[in-house]
């Protein structure tokens, strides 16, 4: 609930005045800053400390707090012309991008790594001109793929490596030519390409209800990812060992109750931990190279930590918010060495009598609508539930640039027949009805790979993507082929075909 990462407001930095795309509404309570006057010397944080109150619960003197210091706008470091993307590093000509890294060209992807050209996607790598596709890397020219290495030219299929010109298929090695996972000439292949029509609105969502339909049920699925692991348990892990409850995660080890975590050693629940190696964290999300730290939101490269967001190369602080190469500091107020133990003690000592230390921030402290934050991905809420809950409740802002709007059914189902007025217009979502735009290098991207233009929101889009993910759960059932007892994401309920890791395999190779 702490986290926003895909919406985005138009508002105004309240150091330069300048006009500026922020994680935060123009209504937040406190001062949001642009990434240059953030990290300039034209303010101080520490300006804003405050003393801690013994007999004062802790998280009430952090709200006074947060509501007086200023925030970085939007976490994109490193970035060229790429103002739209957040919790990013070192983009290039991105747009709309959550969670990626040294991409190029890029637009409406998340937790993704080294692509270029690449729309709609999920959790990708290395990987150049994909439309639709998730858990993949090293695939060029390919749309709707899922779990698939070293492919081009392939679409709508799962799990292949070393494949080229494949479609509807699934778990093939090294294959070429193949129409659900059945070997075909090159011209046999092309004119069944062909006839999809794929060009067209009618040919492309024909093909896309097949490959999630059909091709789940024909296919035998792996009961869990797990890819050079000891001793795990989860799923979506690599190079992973002594892993409990963990899922998406990659080089990490001694960790329990994480998601979307790398490189990251001993260190409990956590999200979206990664890149620069962490250790011994507990209850933080979003964090890079902290060591020792416990209850962090979007903290880098620091040690010591409790209780602190957004500090980056801090160490030792308790409470704090928007430092910078600071140490020692309780409440944004900073203290010799000896003054901080002993007030930190203080403070982890009514915690304690509290029953809140260790705890992450409760949700009142959070900037962000329920419907804004990340949670809302994971444990989806209507309003009314989660006002009742007490939880935040961001309205959708209205959108007036446009120069008219227009339903999906006005709009051409051939990608040839849309004109460039396109880029001039709204476009109401088909499932919400909510208007959204096609910018030019989307346009351009459409047309280079001949495809029509999409009919529902991006962010509808992206959670249609999610959905397609297994929950963060795992439950017995057998093995399909051998009978055995195994663990899974896929409920016991779930038609898929489950193979154990040995029976996949060897129907596999």
């Amino acid at each position: 609930m702490h986290r926003n990462e895909r919406n985005l407001y138009k508002r105004e930095c309240n150091l330069c005045q300048k006009n500026i795309v922020s994680m935060y509404a123009r209504l937040s309570p406190f001062p949001v800053y642009c990434p240059a006057c953030f990290y300039s010397d034209k303010w101080n944080p520490l300006d804003f400390g405050m003393e801690y109150k013994e007999g004062t619960p802790f998280f009430g003197q952090l709200k006074d707090l947060y509501e007086r210091v200023p925030r970085l706008s939007i976490m994109n470091k490193q970035s060229e012309n790429s103002d739209y993307c957040n919790y990013s590093y070192a983009n290039k000509n991105c747009y709309l991008t959550a969670g990626s890294h040294y991409e190029e060209d890029c637009l409406y992807g998340a937790y993704s790594t080294k692509n270029r050209d690449c729309l709609d996607s999920l959790w990708i790598y290395e990987s150049e001109l994909l439309y639709e596709c998730m858990f993949s890397k090293n695939c060029y020219r390919s749309f709707f793929l899922d779990h698939c290495e070293d492919c081009r030219d392939c679409l709508f299929s799962r799990d292949l490596k070393g494949c080229s010109d494949c479609l509807f298929s699934a778990n093939l090695r090294q294959k070429k030519f193949c129409v659900f996972n059945e070997q075909k000439t090159e011209s046999e292949y092309q004119k069944i390409l062909s006839d999809l029509q794929l060009h067209t609105f009618p040919g492309l969502e024909a093909a896309q209800n097949l490959y999630k339909t059909d091709l789940p049920m024909r296919f035998p699925v792996r009961a869990l990812y797990l890819v050079q692991c000891e001793n795990c348990e989860g799923d979506m892990l690599s190079n992973c060992k002594n892993m409990r409850q963990c899922f998406y995660g990659s080089d990490s080890e001694d960790c329990a109750y994480g998601t979307q975590i790398s490189g990251t050693y001993n260190s409990m629940d956590i999200d979206n931990i990664g890149y620069d190696r962490s250790e011994r964290l507990y209850q933080s999300i979003g964090c890079l190279g902290l060591f020792d730290c416990v209850a962090c939101n979007a903290c880098w490269n620091g040690s010591g930590l409790r209780y602190c967001q957004y500090c980056f190369s801090c160490k030792d602080s308790f409470g704090c918010v928007s430092l910078q190469q600071q140490d020692h500091c309780i409440l944004n107020k900073k203290y010799s060495e000896e003054e901080y133990e002993s007030i930190r003690g203080k403070i982890k000592a009514e915690m304690m009598s509290a029953n809140t230390w260790g705890t992450f921030f409760p949700p009142e402290l959070s900037p962000f609508g329920y419907n804004e934050s990340v949670a809302q991905d994971w444990v989806p809420l209507q309003k009314a539930e989660a006002m009742s809950k007490g939880y935040k409740w961001k309205e959708d802002e209205k959108m007036s640039d446009f120069s008219k709007i227009i339903d999906t059914a006005a709009l051409p189902d051939s990608i040839d027949d849309i004109p460039d007025d396109v880029l001039n217009w709204g476009i109401r979502c088909a499932l919400t009805k909510r208007p959204y735009k096609i910018v030019s290098k989307e346009l351009n991207f459409y047309r280079n790979m001949r495809l029509p233009v999409p009919r529902i929101h991006p962010d509808e889009r992206h959670r249609e993507r999610k959905a397609l993910r297994n929950p963060r759960k795992l439950w017995n059932r057998q093995c399909a082929k051998c009978s055995k007892e195994i663990q899974t994401t896929y409920q016991p309920s779930r038609p898929e075909i489950v193979y154990c890791e040995e029976c996949y395999l060897s129907t596999v190779y």
